[in-house]
């Protein structure tokens, strides 16, 4: 469990370099989808079996530092997005993004459900299992 909550949590935090302050960082968006209204975050995973499409999501605008986009396109763009055999789309969908996964030859990433308290019970024990 300590496994998938340290990969979550690497994942919904990342810092990022200004390159004028010498290198030191400041936190940024994570990689985030909205699909049926619920926030969804990306996960390094590449084991998993796609199903069938089940619409589209749409990327989230930056909240946790308080911008957004320059070129006002933030939160615009939709990608597609399909159901996962392992887990409920309430749980997990695969989403075709930028940048690719390129672990996988469809080259989609796997997105987790994010709860008040991080991802479902149902995720951290899938991300956990040797596959």
């Amino acid at each position: 469990m300590f496994a998938a909550s340290s990969l979550f949590f690497a994942v919904a935090c990342t810092t990022v370099s200004s390159g004028e302050d010498g290198g030191g960082g400041a936190a940024s968006c994570a990689f985030a989808v909205r699909f049926r209204g619920e926030l969804y975050t990306r996960v390094q995973h590449a084991d998993f079996t796609v199903s069938d499409e089940l619409g589209s999501s749409r990327r989230t605008l930056c909240e946790d530092t308080g911008e957004g986009s320059s070129d006002g396109t933030a939160g615009t763009e939709t990608y597609a997005t399909y159901r996962i055999e392992e887990l409920d789309s309430g749980t997990a969908v695969a989403v075709r993004d930028t940048p690719a996964n390129v672990g996988r030859r469809d080259r989609l990433n796997l997105y987790v459900l994010q709860l008040d308290g991080g991802p479902p019970d149902e995720a951290k024990k899938f991300l956990d299992e040797e596959r």
